[in-house]
């Protein structure tokens, strides 16, 4: 993405590969001057994360359960950043998560044919080639319950829940 919001800060990409930021600094999370070739963003609580052209990421902020741990990351094509993890989607299809995964968030080892993701509070959504969903993490009030779900083209998940967007423009 190219906009961003985090705990007290948001995040900007330009159009020129480089990242702005505003807002709360406490943890560093707008330490980004040196960011370039930057592709996609994504903020977190307090960590800011961006795709570089390369397929590498690159981390700023709080890294207190590892958030921040993407400097070994290659062949990424997509980001998303949520309260004290990070998820990149493959190349491959494939998802790695890196941080505090207490909930299950981070148990997304044989995800497969995954196109887009997102990471809410506690769970990662995939959306997979075929318009399935796929999601794993916490669960209290049914945010993963989307085993179900066919003919969807877009995902988001929130704090507590999760969004698709149908092929037909409808959303559930």
């Amino acid at each position: 993405s190219v906009l961003s919001a985090g705990n007290c800060f948001t995040v900007g990409l330009k159009k020129d590969g480089t990242v702005i930021v505003t807002g709360d600094n406490k943890y560093g999370q707008c330490n980004v001057g040196g960011w370039t070739d930057i592709i996609a963003v994504a903020a977190g609580y307090d960590h800011t994360v961006g795709l570089k052209k390369d397929g590498t990421v690159v981390a700023a902020g709080d890294n207190s359960y590892g958030q921040c741990n993407v400097g070994g990351w290659t062949d990424i094509v997509a980001i998303s950043a949520s309260n004290w993890f990070t998820v990149g989607l493959k190349k491959d299809g494939t998802v790695v998560v890196s941080g505090k995964c207490e909930e299950g968030e981070g148990d997304v080892e044989g995800w497969k044919d995954i196109v887009a993701i997102s990471a809410g509070a506690s769970h990662t959504v995939g959306l997979k080639k075929d318009g399935t969903v796929v999601a794993t993490g916490w669960n209290h009030d049914g945010q993963c319950d989307v085993s179900d779900w066919r003919d969807i083209v877009a995902v988001d998940a929130g704090g507590w829940h999760t969004v698709g967007l149908k092929k037909d423009g409808t959303v559930i």
